[in-house]
């Protein structure tokens, strides 16, 4: 048998044709064994794990070729089959394709130059389909492999983010949905020095590259802003150590940054490309717009810091845009339904933010295409 061609089993209880396409066969280069019915073919196919095809006739004593075929089929058995059929039996072949055969073959006078043909064709395609089982088995256990990596990353996740927000004179509500397991967006609340620092951020996509980033940028704010209260200077420095990070990787970040000053009552905010933020007094709204572009585009960017007191009883809301973009069955987006939804809830920061999630629930039915994250902050009344 030359280097590379299989073993072949013929199954066959006329020896005449047995001998005939072992003859051929064997000149071909392929190595022959023979059985006379399907009960031996088993032994000898057990016997013999480097039988690569068998070549089986239909109608044998003991056990025929269909009873064959369902045998090895039922062992899970892949080996491929070539029945061998005459002209009369065309509808028996077409049974054993459907039970599990590979190819049938005419026991006619043009056997000794189609059985070649045949052979080379089922061996082909079954390697072919080999090549794709291992392929997709791979795939699978890749798949899988990145199933438990990503189910880590989102309990990584969840574990960096803050379990509360709670400070003395104010009140919080918080909530974080990422569209996968993980995202790229964050929140975070600190106090410092007599300032208390609020952030959300966005960083652009929804793969691990963007979890990555979260998480460094969450450790990057928190650290700068652990000492200086300047929003200007925290968003400065960050964007001048993110910008070599994200050159060339098409992301970027969109933040929000507001320091509070417990001893003036005045807040100092930074947008960077971030949407509205939204001060809640009364009935009333005030909006405040991106101050300046998104985070790591070019380090010499530089951002508008805007001051506004905040009183007892005022709320501020803070949202990443899965919140605004999510759209109803009509393509309708909640954008234009945030603003009554925000002065309908003004309740406690912990009841307004599952309030607003489920309005967002019931406006677009479910469908989030995008991470959500909620943040309100209530200063409140002194007593």
């Amino acid at each position: 048998m030359n280097e590379g061609k299989c073993r072949i089993l013929i199954v066959d209880d006329d020896p005449f044709v047995a001998e005939l396409l072992a003859v051929i066969l064997d000149a071909d280069g392929y190595g022959v064994d023979m059985a006379e019915n399907g009960q031996e073919a088993l032994e000898k196919f057990d016997a013999a794990p480097d039988v690569g095809l068998i070549i089986s006739d239909m109608n044998m004593p003991v056990m025929n070729g269909l009873e064959l075929i369902r045998e090895l089929r039922g062992r899970n058995g892949h080996v491929p089959v070539i029945i061998l059929t005459g002209n009369s039996e065309i509808s028996v072949a077409i049974q054993a394709l459907k039970n599990g055969a590979n190819d049938y073959l005419l026991k006619d006078e043009n056997i000794q130059e189609t059985i070649l043909v045949a052979v080379d064709r089922v061996l082909e395609k079954h390697r072919l389909k080999m090549n794709n089982r291992l392929l997709t088995e791979d795939l699978a256990r890749k798949n899988r492999e990145l199933e438990k990596e990503r189910a880590l990353a989102h309990k990584v996740q969840e574990s960096i983010l803050p379990r509360s927000v709670a400070f003395p004179g104010f009140s919080a509500g918080t909530f974080y949905r990422p569209s996968d397991q993980i995202g790229g967006d964050f929140f975070d609340a600190w106090e410092s020095d007599n300032h208390l620092h609020f952030l959300i951020g966005d960083i652009s996509g929804h793969n691990t590259s963007a979890a990555l980033l979260m998480a460094v940028c969450k450790g990057m704010f928190s650290s700068l802003g652990q000492s200086v209260h300047d929003p200007l200077a925290v968003v400065t420095a960050a964007n001048r150590l993110l910008c070599p990070m994200l050159n060339d990787t098409e992301m970027f970040l969109t933040l929000v940054y507001i320091s509070y000053d417990r001893e003036s009552g005045i807040m100092r905010l930074l947008s960077a490309g971030h949407n509205t933020v939204y001060l809640v007094r009364g009935r009333d709204l005030i909006p405040f717009d991106s101050t300046g572009p998104a985070i790591g585009w070019d380090s010499d960017d530089t951002w508008e810091v805007l001051t506004e007191p905040v009183n007892p009883g005022d709320l501020l809301f803070l949202y990443t845009d899965g919140l605004i973009e999510a759209e109803n069955d009509r393509g309708e987006t909640f954008e234009g339904q945030l603003e009554e939804t925000l002065t309908s809830f003004n309740a406690h920061p912990a009841e307004m933010v599952p309030r607003i999630f489920a309005a967002l629930d019931g406006f677009c039915c479910g469908r989030f295409t995008d991470d959500i994250t909620l943040l309100a902050l209530r200063r409140e009344e002194e007593s």
